[in-house]
Protein backbone atom coordinates (compact mmCIF):
# COMPACT_ATOMS: atom_id res chain seq x y z
CA UNK A 1 0.00 0.00 0.00
CA UNK A 2 2.83 2.36 0.83
CA UNK A 3 4.59 1.85 -2.50
CA UNK A 4 1.36 2.25 -4.44
CA UNK A 5 0.75 5.66 -2.88
CA UNK A 6 4.36 6.69 -3.52
CA UNK A 7 4.16 5.73 -7.19
CA UNK A 8 0.87 7.59 -7.53
CA UNK A 9 2.39 10.65 -5.88
CA UNK A 10 5.36 10.53 -8.27
CA UNK A 11 3.01 10.27 -11.26
CA UNK A 12 0.98 13.23 -10.02
CA UNK A 13 4.10 15.33 -9.46
CA UNK A 14 5.30 14.49 -12.98
CA UNK A 15 1.94 15.58 -14.44
CA UNK A 16 2.08 18.87 -12.51
CA UNK A 17 5.66 19.47 -13.64
CA UNK A 18 4.74 18.86 -17.28
CA UNK A 19 1.67 21.08 -17.00
CA UNK A 20 3.84 23.96 -15.78
CA UNK A 21 6.53 23.64 -18.46
CA UNK A 22 6.72 26.23 -21.22
CA UNK A 23 5.63 24.87 -24.63
CA UNK A 24 9.17 24.82 -26.04
CA UNK A 25 10.53 22.80 -23.14
CA UNK A 26 7.54 20.44 -23.30
CA UNK A 27 8.09 19.81 -27.01
CA UNK A 28 11.80 19.22 -26.45
CA UNK A 29 11.09 16.76 -23.64
CA UNK A 30 8.49 14.89 -25.71
CA UNK A 31 10.93 14.68 -28.62
CA UNK A 32 13.58 13.26 -26.31
CA UNK A 33 11.14 10.68 -24.92
CA UNK A 34 10.13 9.65 -28.45
CA UNK A 35 13.79 9.23 -29.43
CA UNK A 36 14.37 7.01 -26.40
CA UNK A 37 11.28 4.93 -27.23
CA UNK A 38 12.39 4.54 -30.86
CA UNK A 39 15.85 3.39 -29.80
CA UNK A 40 14.36 0.80 -27.45
CA UNK A 41 11.90 -0.46 -30.05
CA UNK A 42 14.49 -0.74 -32.80
CA UNK A 43 16.99 -2.49 -30.54
CA UNK A 44 19.73 0.11 -30.91
CA UNK A 45 20.78 -0.16 -27.29
CA UNK A 46 24.55 -0.16 -26.92
CA UNK A 47 26.12 -1.94 -23.99
CA UNK A 48 29.53 -0.47 -23.29
CA UNK A 49 32.36 -1.68 -21.07
CA UNK A 50 31.22 0.74 -18.36
CA UNK A 51 27.75 -0.82 -18.41
CA UNK A 52 29.20 -4.31 -18.02
CA UNK A 53 31.44 -3.11 -15.20
CA UNK A 54 28.48 -1.52 -13.42
CA UNK A 55 26.41 -4.70 -13.76
CA UNK A 56 29.30 -6.82 -12.48
CA UNK A 57 29.78 -4.59 -9.45
CA UNK A 58 26.04 -4.68 -8.74
CA UNK A 59 25.93 -8.47 -8.86
CA UNK A 60 29.02 -8.78 -6.68
CA UNK A 61 27.61 -6.35 -4.12
CA UNK A 62 24.51 -8.54 -3.87
CA UNK A 63 26.16 -11.97 -3.88
CA UNK A 64 29.48 -11.43 -2.12
CA UNK A 65 28.14 -10.96 1.44
CA UNK A 66 26.28 -14.28 1.26
CA UNK A 67 29.32 -16.08 -0.14
CA UNK A 68 31.48 -14.68 2.63
CA UNK A 69 28.98 -15.77 5.29
CA UNK A 70 28.89 -19.30 3.88
CA UNK A 71 32.70 -19.48 3.70
CA UNK A 72 33.00 -18.20 7.28
CA UNK A 73 30.46 -20.79 8.43
CA UNK A 74 32.39 -23.56 6.71
CA UNK A 75 35.62 -22.29 8.28
CA UNK A 76 34.05 -22.28 11.73
CA UNK A 77 32.78 -25.85 11.28
CA UNK A 78 36.22 -27.02 10.13
CA UNK A 79 37.87 -25.20 13.01
CA UNK A 80 35.44 -26.84 15.46
CA UNK A 81 36.13 -30.32 14.05
CA UNK A 82 39.93 -30.04 13.90
CA UNK A 83 40.80 -28.14 17.07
Amino acid sequence: MLFYNRRRLDEDLERVRKANLPPEALEAEEAQEMEIRRSFESGEIEITAKDILAMTIAVLSLVLPYVLIIVMGMGLVLFWFFR
